[in-house]
């Protein structure tokens, strides 16, 4: 296929997802918009997932495999963005799947709004038996209305209803945008859609979004979403607010700022609910840094939590 006939380049990361991999990207080999390039970015997979990739390629010309050595998600997306030759771009996740027509009604409603992107729900399935499964709604389009809206506009709404949910699978970008805004994703964190998506959304001239539940994702063992809180996501999260906060700094638009301060107290209030679970001396830290740095945007009731839930329950 030619580069000028490229409408969507679908980023599919893969890091050990053998058992997954083949059932995702045949969801996006077998949409009705064709005229795709399926970009998977093998991150240093030491199962049979590079193997799978391959034969799926073998088969179909529209994929491409890279292979790289084991630099995270954020890298495997980024690599990817750098051989996509689509007017749009779409993250998918190589345990997931998606609804065969997704591609073509973004892709048409992209062209005929002239959007930066375009955004939809999604909804999850569990595999196996899932005890610590995360309370996850991925339904916020009901909230907002067919029309075209700021970037800054259709977050605020989200956040004002508590809708917001970062997840980069649910949106399809104009990858000129990506280009003029430089946005990537931020390296060696977990959480890197929190950074990504909300920078989307809050340099976004035009976006909407379609009332569907495109994206199916699975809700699965020893994922990121099914693990217990670590410092590792505590480190994850800070450096978004960090990142967030260097963003803030260089608007003057009175309310992206008052979006950036809604987004931040609540992702920092529901961070630190989680928190409570570290060890004390963490614990004690992140309260000083968040009374310190943010806080206009905590609430006492969750530094409580963050202080004194596990020694209460003991």
């Amino acid at each position: 296929m030619e580069n000028k006939e490229i409408k969507v380049s679908v980023v599919i990361p893969v890091y050990n997802t053998e058992k997954y991999v083949r059932e995702a990207v045949e969801s996006i080999m077998n949409q009705t918009l064709r005229e795709l390039e399926i970009i998977i970015i093998n991150d240093g997979s030491t199962d049979n997932s590079l193997q799978v990739a391959e034969e799926l390629a073998a088969a179909d010309s529209r994929i491409q495999v890279y292979s790289q050595t084991n630099r995270g998600l954020s890298m495997a997306r980024n690599a990817g963005i750098t051989h996509a030759h689509g007017r749009y771009i779409y993250f998918m996740d190589s345990d997931d799947l998606l609804e065969k027509d997704a591609m073509e009604l973004c892709y048409s409603k992209c062209e005929e709004k002239e959007l930066d992107f375009v955004f939809f729900d999604a909804q999850s399935f569990f595999e196996e038996n899932i005890r610590n499964a995360p309370a996850l709604n991925y339904q916020r389009t009901d909230k907002l209305e067919d029309k075209v809206y700021t970037g800054p506009e259709a977050i605020n709404i989200q956040l004002q209803h508590k809708t917001y949910t970062p997840s980069a699978c649910l949106n399809v970008i104009r990858t000129a945008f990506l280009e003029e805004r430089q946005l990537l994703f931020y390296p060696d964190i977990v959480h890197e859609d929190q950074l990504f998506t909300t920078l989307l959304y809050l340099q976004a001239r035009r976006t909407s979004c379609i009332q569907r539940s495109f994206f199916h994702r699975r809700i699965r063992k020893n994922s990121i979403m099914t693990c217990d809180f670590s410092l590792q996501n505590l480190k994850g999260y800070l450096t978004v607010a960090q990142e967030i906060v260097r963003f803030k700094q260089q608007t003057s638009e009175y309310e992206i700022r008052n979006t950036i301060d809604l987004y931040l107290s609540q992702m920092l209030n529901a961070v630190i609910w989680q928190a409570h679970v570290l060890p004390y001396p963490y614990r004690l830290r992140l309260a000083w840094r968040c009374l310190f740095r943010y806080k206009k945007l905590i609430s006492i009731r969750s530094i409580g939590v963050l202080l004194f839930k596990s020694i209460i329950h003991k």
